[in-house]
Formats: structure tokens, sequence, C-alpha cells
């Protein structure tokens, strides 16, 4: 058989010249946010006591948080191997977990709201002898199934917060901007996936990548897209990404020898998250930081123990897995020549 082609050799350098200037500047514009909010928090905290909390971290508790990040991967590539063997094609978990590091690593790499990570799959997908119908539709299940897992687990922190008596007008508002946002995303994600891409602007469709985009979408598997227990399993595969999420940075706070509900941690990575999508910050650079250490300060946290926990988890979810991120995917792209 054949073997498929996500995008061109020539259309993939066109599209990395293009992105790289963009890619430059949202790191740089990211960077000095979080500087600056780093320098803000710490403005605040004693630093000689945060020091030595980082240096009580408890390295047992650590790696149990790592853990956790670790199974966020598998659960991640579960999605996708729930499509593709559902379609016939089973692949082992194994390999697919290449694919999920690679698209962290993606997305933080080259910040396009996630297209980079997404065609990093595609590729990948294929290149394990997917038809790129299959790879279509099995992306969109899981864009469909995130987004759906991101609104419930954004409901119940709001919900859990209003309980508290602690939902300020900013986090009302705040809840409203993100609801507007997940439904307009899930809107054109359903209306992409049931006019096969004819309702793609004419002007994106000048760019090659695009236009192989759509015309995959010609042979999307709406039967499946459409499927209750396949979105099912794959948002319930979502939620259990979000709780391992919110259970590293549990597991952070512990290690720093501070006991806490898990509420007030799931509350904190749950609203840091909203408010990292909301704002237009680059990948979330301080916006999420913040945050987080506002709300886990909230529920009685130090200062100094929560700019610690926040860091070691975004540590561990956001700054380790570039490495093997960027190796995984050299080794990807050499495999390709």
């Amino acid at each position: 058989m054949a073997k498929e082609h996500w995008a061109e050799p020539d259309d993939l350098l066109l599209q990395r010249e293009r992105s790289t200037g963009r890619a430059i500047m949202g790191w740089l514009t990211g960077t000095l946010i979080f500087a600056g909010v780093m320098a803000l928090l710490l403005h605040f905290a004693d630093l000689a006591e945060f020091l030595a909390v980082l240096r009580a971290a408890n390295p047992l508790w650590i790696l149990a948080a790592l853990s956790c990040q670790m199974a966020t991967y598998a659960c991640a590539a579960a999605v996708w191997q729930v499509v593709t063997r559902r379609a016939g094609y089973p692949l082992d978990l194994r390999d697919l977990l290449k694919l999920a590091v690679m698209e962290l690593f993606a997305n933080q790499a080259i910040p396009t709201g996630g297209l980079s990570g997404s065609l990093l799959v595609a590729r990948g997908l294929v290149r394990r002898q997917i038809p790129s119908a299959i790879a279509v539709t099995a992306l969109l299940i899981a864009a469909l199934s995130y987004y759906a897992a991101y609104f419930l687990m954004a409901a119940l922190a709001f919900a859990l917060l209003w309980s508290t008596g602690d939902l300020s007008g900013t986090w009302a508002l705040l809840s409203i901007i993100f609801a507007a946002i997940i439904v307009v995303m899930t809107t054109c994600l359903v209306a992409v996936t049931v006019s096969k891409g004819r309702w793609i602007p004419r002007r994106l469709l000048q760019r090659p990548v695009v236009a192989r985009l759509a015309k995959a979408l010609e042979q999307v598997r709406t039967d499946m897209v459409s499927s209750p227990g396949m979105l099912g399993i794959t948002i319930f595969l979502q939620l259990a990404i979000f709780v391992l999420d919110a259970t590293t940075l549990w597991l952070a706070i512990y290690a720093l020898g501070t006991s806490i509900a898990v509420s007030p941690a799931f509350l904190a990575f749950v609203l840091a998250s909203v408010v990292a999508t909301v704002s237009p910050i680059p990948l979330g650079l301080g916006s999420f930081e913040g945050g987080c250490v506002a709300v886990l300060h909230l529920f009685g946290v130090s200062i100094e123990v929560a700019l610690a926990a926040t860091l070691i988890f975004r540590g561990l979810s956001f700054w380790i897995p570039m490495l093997p991120g960027m190796w995984l995917t050299h080794r990807e792209a050499q495999a390709d020549l």
C-alpha cells in the first residue's frame, strides 16, 4: 500500500518559516510577562523562606507527582488509540506515548493554539499506516472530548468556588468569557466536522496544509465522531488528565510539607488554567502561575509554598518534557526522510 503523506516537505518548510517569527515573539512576550509576574510574587513573598521551602521538598513526593504527569501522556495516547482501534487500525500505546510528548513539545515550541501539535500527531499517525481520514477523525474526537471535559471541570470548579462564597465579580466574568470561548471553539469544530471542511474560508484553503486538511475532512468518519460510546470513553480519558494534573499540583504542595485538602488544589489548577485560556499571553506564561498562586493563597496556603508548588508543577508539566519532546520530534523527522 502506498504511504500517505500529511504534508510535503516544501509545505512544512514554508509553514515553519512563516511561524518562526511568531513563535519567537510569542516566547519573548511570554517570558517577559512570566519574569514580571515572578518578580511581583517574590515581592510579596519572603525570598529566604521561599528558598528554604524549595530546599526542603521531599523527593519521593516529587517523584509521585512526576508519575502522575507521565500518566497524563498515557491518557492522551489512549484517546487516539481508542479511535484508531475502533476504525480497525490498532496501535501500540507505547508508540503513541511518543506522539503525546511530541505534541506537547510542538505546542510549546510553536504557540499556534494547538495546531502545530495536532499537525505533528496527524503526520505521526499517517506514518504509522493510519489513513489520513482516520487520523483527522482521531484529532477531531480528541479536540471535542477535550473541550467537553474542560467545560465540565471548569463548571465544577466555579460551582465549588460559588459554594465557598469566594466567587467574586472578577471570577464570574472570567467564567462567562471562558464559557463563550469553549462554546465558540466547540461550535466551530462541530461545524467543520458536519460540513466535512466545506465551511473553511477560501482564504485559508490557499494554504497547502489547510487544503490537505480540508481534503482529509471530506472523508471524516462522522459516525465515529457522533458516537455516544466513543465520545463517552474519550471524555472520560480527558477528565482523567485534568484529575491527574490537579493531583500533580496537590502532591507538589504535599512535598513541600504543607497538607491541604484535594479540592483547593483542584480549584487552583482548573481556575489557573481558565485564566491562562482567557488571557492573550502566549503559553499562559505568568498568567497561569499568578492565578494558581492567588487561588492557593485564597485557601490559606502561604505565598512561598504556593509559588514553590506552582513552579514545581510547571516544571514537571511544562519545562521538563521539552527536552525529550525535542529529541523524539527530531527522530520522527529523521524517520520521514
